[in-house]
């Protein structure tokens, strides 16, 4: 019986703890396979000491994961806000009221500003949890939804049907649309992507975290915009994946090649 009840309450916890996770854990693996595949020698060498020769794949969805685990109460829920910023039509971050817990973009900074600036003084485990975050969260910050209105909970509100079944805009961004768009693996993805010449990689990666979640914030409003201009027109998900391939393609590969370049700056 409290096998039965343990496993009730863990269904439970992984229902309610969904709504929160961006690009799923596919989505998360593309990120960090481009990234990995661009992080200088030094880096890697770093990271692999302190993940114990693990990847940053492997670690890549670990932030959404440890929601379902006997520590999360134990000081991970505070990190619950961290994974998006809501930005309501016709405002922008710098506009919209903050969430006091924290939100991605702060989350980020702290983070960042953590491993640069007070890394000597970190104990190893506070260094293992702290790159495991930043790998999370530069992946989140690129998924549209993650900076969805906070009137209907980053796009959790926005009921929609994808191929008959039941979702929510937010939920078709999480993983839908990468499973729709292509059967290929997280490793073919990086590898069908990662095509990009010098010059561009260097280019996407100027600027701050404030910058890259502006466009995500615009890729964003283009998608509410996309489903508000259909009106009672039922949405045709072939037609919706040729649109917007695009988009989810580039969110990907921008997300893989900032996070490397966050994580070369650091290590």
């Amino acid at each position: 019986m409290k096998r039965i009840i343990l496993t009730i309450l863990s269904i439970s916890m992984l229902l309610n703890s969904v709504s929160a996770f961006a690009w799923g854990a596919k989505g998360h693996d593309i990120v960090a396979a481009i990234a990995e595949q661009n992080l200088t020698p030094k880096a890697k060498k770093e990271i692999s000491k302190l993940l114990d020769g693990k990847s940053i794949v492997y670690y890549s969805s670990w932030m959404d994961n440890i929601q379902n685990s006997p520590y999360w109460e134990n000081g991970y829920n505070k990190t619950k806000t961290w994974h998006y910023a809501n930005v309501d039509k016709g405002l922008t971050y710098e506009t919209m009221d903050k969430n006091p817990d924290g939100d991605v973009l702060t989350a980020l900074n702290m983070l960042t500003k953590e491993m640069t600036e007070n890394y000597e003084n970190l104990t190893d485990s506070m260094r293992v949890d702290y790159l495991k975050m930043i790998v999370h969260l530069v992946g989140d910050m690129h998924c549209p939804m993650h900076a969805g209105r906070l009137s209907d909970r980053g796009g959790n509100g926005f009921k929609l049907k994808w191929f008959g079944q039941n979702t929510s805009l937010h939920s078709l961004w999480d993983s839908k649309i990468i499973e729709s768009a292509r059967t290929w693996s997280y490793t073919e993805w990086r590898d069908h992507l990662d095509i990009v010449n010098k010059k561009y990689k260097k280019e996407v990666v100027k600027g701050t975290y404030e910058d890259w979640f502006t466009a995500t914030v615009s890729n964003a409003a283009l998608l509410y915009e996309y489903q508000e201009n259909l009106g009672d027109e039922r949405m045709n998900p072939y037609q919706y994946v040729y649109n917007f391939s695009p988009m989810l393609e580039e969110q990907l590969l921008l997300g893989g090649l900032r996070l490397a370049h966050v994580l070369n700056s650091i290590f």
